[in-house]
């Protein structure tokens, strides 16, 4: 299954820069692990902002929940989006079934 996931930050958390930089790192490397697993297949920093958006291919919702739920970041988040994704594929199958059932 696959999920677009976007994370992001609002509100600093109450700690040093310094040690808030340290956790950011441990996101980037735990989100580099994952990719070289193949369960990160895309993903990047969201622009201007504090946060992240990746797209996951997790077994179920309950990997997806354990992958999110891991991540270092994961206490100071304010807002989690996970999106569940239809394959490319499949959208354009699905598309083209229902174009040719229409007269």
């Amino acid at each position: 299954m696959l999920f677009l996931l976007k994370v992001e930050i609002k509100q600093m958390p109450q700690m040093p820069v310094k040690d808030f930089l340290g956790y950011v790192i441990k996101e980037w490397e735990y989100f580099s692990r994952y990719q070289r697993r193949g369960k990160i297949l895309a993903g990047g920093k969201l622009a201007g902002k504090r946060g992240a958006a990746a797209i996951i291919d997790a077994e179920s919702g309950e990997e997806m929940d354990e992958i999110v739920a891991k991540l270092p970041l994961f206490p100071f988040f304010t807002d989690i989006e996970i999106t569940p994704l239809v394959p490319m594929e499949k959208a354009l199958l699905d598309t083209q079934r229902i174009h040719s059932l229409m007269k």
